[in-house]
């Protein structure tokens, strides 16, 4: 607290103090001082005595009364005489002991005051330095600052933020890395397709000539394995040129349940179940391009059973509300896990460990890009010997998306 704002404080304090005395004279004090020095009532007072006098002479019967009422009206008129004498030093002791009840109260109200305002200040302060780290670029900020009021949540805005920066940098720092791979990837197909076509239209013509069945079957058998480039070739210009996402607002809920049931036989040793979320879950995503995502994560999911000797696996999805104005889909198998020596680079284009021939390790690549293009993520949950689970997260309104 600054000095201007102490001493408009405390001259408010003080002009509250003066009101109070003020109004304490006026409607109780002063009216009661002035009700036991009126002039009226000490002689009505002596007029009692007088008559009780009287009455005691004329009443000897009842003198010994009328004489105990004389003493106590007497005594009650030595009173009113002694606090008409000490009318000033009585109230000023009574105003000096009212002004000390109320610079008591104003001390206490004070120092709870400067104590509030101390702790206030420093919760301004936490504030601007955490503003100033935010502002450095510091990722992942806790101010600790969980109270209701406008403070506490300004420190939980900053706090999102910082996160929701954390999480922008990674993504710009991933498309900025996978635009220089699907750059590769197009100089790649590019200059594969030239010879790979010409070697294609030489063997035809080297078909045509032969006349025995040993050399033709060598030919299809290069055939075949230039099939295969070609192929390799395609997924090549694929990630080189993913499209872009056109959202919608769909239920997520109900979204899920469709593929589930369109591609309930596609994998002969999975079984697909969705469990169908309570409410419906507004999404902002490409029907067409959440379904590649899901394609893909399921044939992921069949390698990985197959390859590790299961008869039939399980795969899970589950959609909710992930906070933040977004919505989560988890799809989760039951398979033997992703490997620990890639489960850190599980997103990096050509990062697999399948066996030569078997795949190029683009497709986690190009469903991460597919979430991010979005306005979403694709992120690895878990990952053990009890299976493998990932997360899509989709924000709720187009405008998000767009973003």
């Amino acid at each position: 607290m600054n000095l201007r704002s102490a001493v408009v404080t405390l001259c408010g304090m003080l002009l509250a103090a003066a009101a109070v005395l003020w109004l304490f004279d006026r409607e109780i004090s002063g009216p009661w001082f002035r009700l036991g020095v009126q002039p009226e009532i000490t002689s009505e007072l002596e007029r009692s005595m007088t008559d009780q006098k009287a009455l005691a002479r004329f009443d000897p019967q009842h003198r010994d009364l009328y004489h105990a009422r004389f003493e106590a009206t007497e005594a009650l008129l030595n009173h009113f005489r002694i606090l008409e004498h000490n009318r000033t030093g009585i109230r000023r002791r009574w105003e000096m002991i009212l002004l000390a009840a109320v610079l008591a109260v104003l001390a206490v109200a004070g120092g709870l005051h400067l104590l509030r305002q101390g702790r206030l200040d420093a919760r301004l302060e936490r504030l601007r330095l955490a503003l100033i780290a935010l502002s450095d670029g510091q990722e992942d900020l806790e101010i600790g600052d969980r109270r209701r009021d406008v403070i506490g949540r300004i420190a939980g805005m900053i706090e999102d933020t910082s996160r929701a920066m954390a999480r922008d940098r990674k993504r710009l720092s991933y498309l900025k890395n996978l635009s220089g791979w699907q750059e590769t990837a197009r100089r790649h197909a590019h200059e594969i397709r030239t010879p790979l076509t010409a070697a294609r239209l030489e063997l035809t013509r080297l078909e045509r000539l032969l006349d025995s069945e040993e050399p033709r079957q060598v030919a299809r058998s290069v055939g075949e394995e230039l099939e295969r480039l070609g192929r390799f070739t395609q997924q090549f210009t694929s990630f080189a040129r993913l499209p872009q996402p056109r959202p919608q607002v769909h239920d997520l809920g109900r979204v899920v349940e469709e593929f589930v049931t369109t591609f309930a036989a596609a994998w002969p040793d999975l079984d697909l179940r969705f469990e169908t979320p309570d409410q419906p879950l507004p999404a902002a995503l490409d029907r067409d391009m959440l379904r590649q995502v899901l394609v893909n994560l399921c044939d992921n999911s069949s390698l990985a059973i197959r390859a590790a000797g299961e008869e039939r696996g399980t795969v899970t999805l589950r959609a909710g509300e992930a906070g933040s104005g977004s919505v989560y889909l988890d799809v989760a198998d039951d398979g033997p896990g992703i490997a620990p020596e890639i489960r850190s680079r599980v997103f990096e284009p050509y990062a697999t460990t399948r066996r030569v021939g078997e795949g190029m390790g683009l497709g986690l690549a190009i469903c991460k890009k597919i979430l991010l293009d979005h306005g979403g993520d694709l992120e690895l949950r878990s990952s053990s010997g009890a299976g493998t689970t990932f997360r899509l997260t989709f924000p709720r309104r187009v405008e998000d998306a767009a973003a």
